[in-house]
């Protein structure tokens, strides 16, 4: 009897995942026909070619991928950046195909050995640890680290030892990810001595701050999640709460690469917006910044110069660049100047 039920339990088990496979296809085929498509002349034409050239190399496989899947011109930097892979067994040719495909995290994390935002990960990291400037009171917009009680700038390595960080953010309950939160604190000392203050309020709010107060307003991926209109608003008051000669620095995804990678909607369900680097810079300097420095986090040239989004250059994208408009984000450190 009890092997009838898991015969049984398999079975819906079954075709419970085929349901969702085919579910997953037939999105597939309504959103991206055009990609569909293009892998269907692809194999088409690379298997003729092979079969009237007899040369089936790693490096041909790679320059027909160019030719009749992303319908553009190649450099041999690039035919070099792939072919390693393939080479050093990395790589399946599949699964270089995949990377150039609009996929599920979880098939990127069985496909590859990483997934792209992991690495994207390891660059803002470096972006605290190399690039933020030293502070004694900081502001962090949306700093909240879920059990970490010190907040986000400092479990991501931000060098220096600030006196005071006050931390802006939603209650637990409001937030995305509410499993990841413990209950909500008022204040915090670290060993130390730097004091964390939470103020559980809404990013577009900061009026209890007085004016001048704050030698640093750090942003790290959060002004995507307010509105352009509200944007505008928080600037504003980002400039007035920062003291002169003070800093507001912050980084966010590059529309310019995201588009690429989800050509409906967003990266993320909460976001409300995804800018280009010229458009927040242009907001910034009408308010009164002056752009200090700009750069890239995980620099993505060859999905820029192509027009197609390549995980497998996010993966091994994990350091920092100096132009903002090929990065998946993009950072810019503002500074108020000293007299208006």
């Amino acid at each position: 009897m009890p092997e009838i039920t898991e015969i049984i339990k398999s079975f819906f088990q079954f075709h419970q995942q085929k349901q969702v496979i085919i579910t997953k296809i037939v999105r597939y085929l309504s959103y991206y026909p055009k990609d569909l498509w293009l892998l269907f002349l692809f194999f088409i034409r690379h298997s003729l070619s092979c079969a009237f050239g007899k040369e089936n190399s790693n490096k041909t496989y790679i320059k027909h991928i160019y030719q009749y899947f992303l319908k553009t011109t190649y450099c041999e930097t690039e035919i070099d950046f792939y072919l390693k892979q393939l080479e050093n067994s990395e790589i399946t040719r599949i699964t270089l195909l995949f990377s150039f495909l609009m996929i599920p995290a979880s098939l990127e994390q069985k496909l590859f050995h990483t997934q792209g935002i992991l690495s994207h990960h390891q660059a803002r990291l470096q972006l605290v640890q190399k690039k933020l400037p030293p502070a004694q009171l900081i502001l962090d917009l949306g700093g909240a680290a879920g059990s970490d009680p010190s907040g986000t700038l400092l479990s991501m390595g931000y060098p220096y030892q600030p006196e005071r960080i006050d931390i802006v953010d939603l209650p637990s309950e409001e937030r995305f990810f509410k499993s990841s939160y413990v209950s909500d604190i008022e204040c915090h000392t670290t060993p130390q001595g730097t004091q964390i203050y939470y103020h559980y309020i809404s990013m577009t709010n900061l009026a209890t701050f007085p004016d001048e107060t704050f030698d640093l307003v750090w942003s790290g991926q959060s002004i995507e999640h307010i509105t352009p209109a509200e944007a505008t608003l928080l600037i504003q008051e980002v400039y007035r709460i920062l003291k002169p000669d003070g800093h507001f620095c912050l980084d966010t995804p590059n529309r310019q690469l995201t588009l690429l990678q989800v050509r409906q909607g967003f990266v993320h369900p909460e976001h409300k917006v995804e800018y280009v680097p010229r458009e927040l810079m242009g907001q910034l300097i009408k308010i009164g910044f002056v752009i200090v420095e700009q750069k890239a986090v995980s620099p993505m040239p060859i999905s820029h110069r192509t027009g197609r989004f390549n995980r497998l250059e996010l993966i091994h994208s994990n350091s920092l660049g100096d132009n903002p408009n090929v990065g998946y984000s993009f950072y810019l450190q503002c500074q108020k100047p000293l007299v208006d």
